[in-house]
């Protein structure tokens, strides 16, 4: 499960369907349509060109040992 931050405080909750090549598509509860965000910079985007933080959160995990990880972790930063 993965919690999508918006910079005017919008925060949804999804599911990851894929990711590779520096893109993550994702169902968002609530919504039909699946979204895709692209890491430029080190940066999420959103298919609106809005800056987004995406945390993965691993929902199985016993609550002593939940985790929460940046996304951007998963893809090699590029000089």
């Amino acid at each position: 499960m993965i919690y999508i931050y918006y910079n005017n405080g919008r925060v949804l909750q999804g599911v990851v369907l894929a990711f590779g090549d520096r893109l993550v598509r994702v169902a968002v509860r609530g919504y039909d349509d699946t979204s895709e965000f692209r890491l430029i910079n080190q940066v999420w985007v959103s298919e609106d060109c809005e800056v987004v933080r995406i945390v993965f959160v691993e929902r199985f995990a016993p609550a002593a040992h939940a985790q929460a990880d940046s996304l951007e972790t998963l893809f090699p930063q590029v000089s």
